[in-house]
């Protein structure tokens, strides 16, 4: 772990060994100053020469403000912290001299307190990822150790003995006064050098007074104000202009843009995102989950925290994660900040990891990204060690998409980038990292000491009424309003340019938003990005035609979205894809026809030119591109699938209406193998979609067709389709289609009763076993969640879709199980016991079952269960209800002594009463918890009014026994 400066060192870093007054000091001092063994009581030698501190300290200031250009960003960043450290501590020797604190030192108190060592201590370093006040908390820390330290000094010398009370007083409180005052003068301090160097604002995060701008423009300002003014390697200028070209590059390619439409340049339309950040290492054990930053402030000025921690040393130690949700802008970023950082001070390499191989080291992907950009092979070793003095800084975008496509973990890629950057440095070529991941994918990730954590927020209604002002500038008005409607798509900047495109085509988005449901939206996004892809061959085509190839492209993208149902996962690799394509549309060559003229291209090809649907690629060594696909936003896939299943049963429903009346049954094979791998309560969105269609369709001809194939569930099957995402055992898949066709009559219906379903009482118990013990377990809470059963006198049972929209854990699933498989002796255990476990919960109502059935001569174990289930009040209270009746009463407060808690007074007072009028002696047990004596004579006017009268009148008599003079 790297640590921070101590004042000798920072003396030194400022060049201080020489200075005149140091010479001096060290003199006067024996060597000690600058050895770096200056004891703590030493420290007051030096107020007899306090104007020649101060003045040193005011000097090695000076001296890097007089070196503030010309120096390389790394020296300037060195010099900075070392100035910071010496501001430290001259405040802290200014507060001490203001209290006056006079003390005779004699050569054997030198001797005691030889073990205090300011000079040695490491001072503190505001960090960038903390508020002012929060870095003020940690100075104020560093003050109350170095007062303590010195009030422990002073104590210990021979003279402090010789003071009276008084003067003991005295000296005690001006040395705790310290820290305030010494508080107050480092903020004098911090502003005087705040105002020259413009890092320091932000690395203590002062507020930034400067015009709001956009584009990460305000981070170019600020570092425009701190540059060192050296002149960039031509490398660098080269890479320099590259960076800034992307300022100018429109938001999407002109091929994607329908005609008409003019696309705002990414510097116009970039909005600074907000974000939230920790730096606590100890709490980044698991960013990926987003109950995780429940509690972590969000921020809105990205600029000046980047400011802070690209010029502090924070930034040397660890690499800095950059996380976000698909779409949320982090390549974007990326580029953003490479375009705006000086060449003459940040020597940028920006590597997009799915261009470089999968199975490279960390050195060989830097150098893949250098030789991208560059044009030429450049060893990193090289391009370290040229840079002309520009902090060299590696952004390695898009780690998530090296996991997604490779299949392989790396948990300790941050680890190895904090190993590398110590390596560095202690070569003298230190380097900053900054990584970028999806927040899904970095579960696990092994985070080094120092690495800082960001999180990109989704767009607040501001910024999107921010973004669409400067579309509106150059197209069509779209109104905020209008697109705020659909928050999920408005709040991801790629989604929200989707919207506005699709905006862009006519009128009809802007005219029918009011009562446009959230499946039309997305049906018409999908139709419109389908038709501009299947019509950009140019080639001519009938209506029928044309309609008839926009389904099949939307049919892939549905076998996409399947896929990933299917096998419940967030993305898809290539391969898997292709096989799901193969089994469900034949689609078993690129080559493919369809309808007259289209020639559509593969699978895998035409997902990526879809907006709505990221392509993640990695390479290997052997140039093999490794692929996987993921929708921008979940609820894409979640139509898709609601889309292909629909369109499934509706076209089985044709087929079974031309059916030949000499076959028994529809031929459901394609049906079973869609709907046999996974169940359809897993997901709402896919329920809610499903109920829209349903709305306006052919109810009862569906519900007929669903209603005989459930009937049918147990008949021997002939055929289960080709299709294979996943392998599952016959009985699994058998379990998983039944279901799914109870929940599509759901859909179709509103409330199903018994024999509508077809089944008996018995028939559903033994159907909800089977899916019970074929499901997995998630899948089954799942039922439990969705399915609500009703008792019916007439018709036996009803059963509807009704999500009761509670989290789902063991206990509750536990106790509502039973009204789902309508199990009698568990509906009647169930609600003998509601109660009960509706205040305690099930584990600490059966551990309470379980004390109540045991003698009290055998409860100790019980009594330790329910502790450990409950371990409060309730254990307390049933620990004092058990003393005197009937059991081991020495062996229970032997045992449980420790483990009182807070307890009731009726509940102790009963209790200790019953062992009383035993004679039971707990003296030698533990008084405290266990006398009476002791809780007579705490008895107040207000405990009195608690007690019940049978207690006052016992206690009463218990006093007289006892001699306890009663106030009461």
């Amino acid at each position: 772990m790297r640590k921070t400066y101590s004042y000798n060192e920072a003396v030194k870093i400022l060049g201080g060994k020489e200075h005149p007054v140091v010479a001096a000091m060290d003199k006067v001092l024996g060597g000690l100053l600058l050895l770096g063994s200056l004891g703590m009581w030493e420290v007051l030698s030096l107020f007899d020469a306090k104007p020649d501190f101060l003045r040193l300290s005011n000097e090695l200031i000076s001296k890097v403000s007089a070196k503030r250009r010309g120096v390389s960003r790394y020296t300037r960043t060195q010099q900075l912290h070392a100035a910071h450290a010496v501001l430290v501590m001259t405040a802290f020797f200014e507060a001490f001299e203001e209290q006056q604190v006079h003390v005779k030192l004699t050569k054997e108190d030198r001797e005691l307190v030889a073990r205090f060592s300011p000079w040695e201590l490491e001072l503190p370093l505001p960090s960038v990822g903390r508020s002012y006040d929060e870095n003020l908390v940690v100075v104020a820390r560093t003050y109350d150790q170095l007062a303590g330290d010195l009030l422990s000094a002073v104590m210990s010398l021979a003279c402090w003995d010789g003071l009276d009370e008084n003067e003991q007083e005295q000296v005690t409180e001006a040395v705790q006064h310290i820290t305030t005052c010494a508080l107050v003068r480092y903020q004098e301090l911090l502003g005087q050098l705040a105002a020259e160097f413009p890092e320091i604002r932000f690395w203590c995060s002062i507020e930034d007074g400067r015009s709001v701008r956009k584009a990460l423009a305000r981070l170019e300002d600020v570092l425009s104000e701190t540059t060192t003014d050296l002149m960039p390697e031509v490398r660098l200028a080269e890479l320099a202009g590259a960076y800034r070209g992307a300022l100018r590059r429109s938001l999407v390619k002109s091929t994607e843009v329908p005609d008409g439409v003019r696309i705002p340049s990414l510097s116009d339309a970039y909005v600074d995102p907000r974000f939230q950040v920790v730096t606590d290492t100890d709490r980044a054990l698991a960013p990926s989950l987003l109950a995780w930053w429940d509690d972590v402030p969000v921020r809105d000025d990205f600029y000046a925290y980047l400011a802070g921690y690209l010029t502090s040393p924070e930034a040397l130690a660890a690499p800095l994660l950059v996380l976000g949700d698909p779409g949320s802008g982090k390549s974007v970023l990326t580029e953003m900040l490479a375009a705006r950082l000086p060449a003459s001070d940040f020597a940028v390499v920006r590597v997009e990891l799915r261009c470089t191989p999968s199975d490279a080291d960390l050195v060989h992907q830097i150098e893949c990204g250098l030789h991208t950009l560059l044009h030429e092979p450049v060893s990193w070793a090289d391009f370290s060690r040229n840079t002309g003095g520009a902090l060299p800084l590696v952004v390695l975008d898009g780690f998530d998409e090296l996991l997604q496509a490779t299949g392989v973990s790396q948990t300790r890629y941050l680890t190895i980038i904090a190993e590398f950057q110590q390596r560095l440095e202690d070569m003298g070529r230190p380097t900053v990292f900054v990584v970028t991941s999806r927040l899904s994918v970095c579960a696990g990730l092994e985070m080094p000491w120092h690495t800082q954590v960001v999180r990109l927020m989704p767009f607040s209604d501001g910024q999107v009424r921010s973004w669409l002002e400067v579309w509106n500038s150059v197209n069509r008005p779209l109104p905020a309003e209008t697109v705020l409607r659909y928050p999920d798509l408005a709040s991801q900047p790629l989604l929200l340019l989707m919207l506005a495109l699709y905006d862009a085509v006519d009128d009809s988005f802007q005219r029918d938003h009011l009562s446009l449901s959230r499946g039309q939206l997305y049906a018409r996004l999908l139709d419109l990005f389908a038709r501009r892809e299947v019509t950009k061959s140019g080639e001519s085509r009938s209506p029928a035609d044309l309609d008839h190839d926009v389904e099949f492209e939307l049919d892939r993208l549905s076998v996409v979205a399947l896929a990933m149902f299917n096998r419940g996962v967030q993305w898809i690799a290539e391969q898997d894809v292709t096989a799901d394509l193969v089994q469900l549309l034949a689609l078993d060559s690129p080559d493919r026809l369809i309808g007259t003229h289209t020639r559509l291209s593969a699978g895998e090809t035409v997902l990526g030119r879809f907006f709505f649907v990221q392509k993640t690629e990695a390479t290997r060594a052997d140039s093999t591109t490794l692929r996987t696909y993921e929708f921008l936003h979940a609820t894409f896939g979640e139509y898709l699938v609601a889309r292909f299943v629909w369109n499934r049963l509706t076209e089985l429903r044709e087929e079974d209406r031309a059916r030949s009346k000499r076959k028994a049954s529809a031929d459901d094979t394609e049906l079973y193998a869609v709907l046999s791998y996974m169940a359809l309560v897993t997901s709402k969105p896919v329920l809610d979609f499903l109920r829209e269609f349903a709305a306006k369709s052919d109810r009862e001809g569906l519900f007929d067709l669903v209603s005989r194939l459930f009937a049918a569930r147990d008949e021997t099957r002939k055929q289960r389709g080709d299709y294979s995402p996943v392998a599952l055992p016959d009985s699994v898949r058998d379990a998983k289609y039944s279901l799914n066709l109870a929940v599509l009559a759901l859909v179709l219906r509103d409330k199903l009763f018994a024999d509508e379903l077809g089944v008996s009482v018995d028939d559903w118990r033994r159907l909800m076993l089977f899916w019970k013990s074929r499901l997995s377990s998630s899948e089954w809470a799942n039922v439990v969640l969705w399915f609500w059963v009703d008792r019916d006198t007439d018709r036996h049972f009803s059963v509807n879709l009704n999500n009761r929209g509670r989290e789902v854990h063991n206990e509750w699933l536990l106790m509502s199980e039973p009204y789902v498989t309508l199990d009698d002796v568990s509906v009647t255990l169930r609600d003998t016991l509601t109660p009960l476990t509706s205040q305690c919960g099930i584990i600490v109502t059966s551990a309470l079952i379980n004390l109540m059935a045991t003698p009290v001569d055998r409860c100790v174990p019980a009594l330790m269960e329910l502790y450990e289930a409950e371990g409060d009040v309730m254990f307390s209270r049933e620990l004092f209800s058990r003393l005197g009746t009937g059991g081991d009463d020495v062996e229970l407060m032997e045992q449980f002594s420790y483990l009182v808690d807070r307890v009731h007074i009726n509940d102790k007072m009963e209790g200790l009463l019953r062992l009383h009028d035993l004679g039971v002696h707990v003296n030698d047990i533990d008084p405290e918890t266990f006398s009476l004596v002791g809780l007579l004579e705490r008895l107040d006017q207000k405990i009195l009014q608690k007690l019940r009268p049978d207690l006052v009148k016992r206690a009463r008599r218990a006093a007289e026994e006892l001699g306890v003079e009663l106030t009461w």
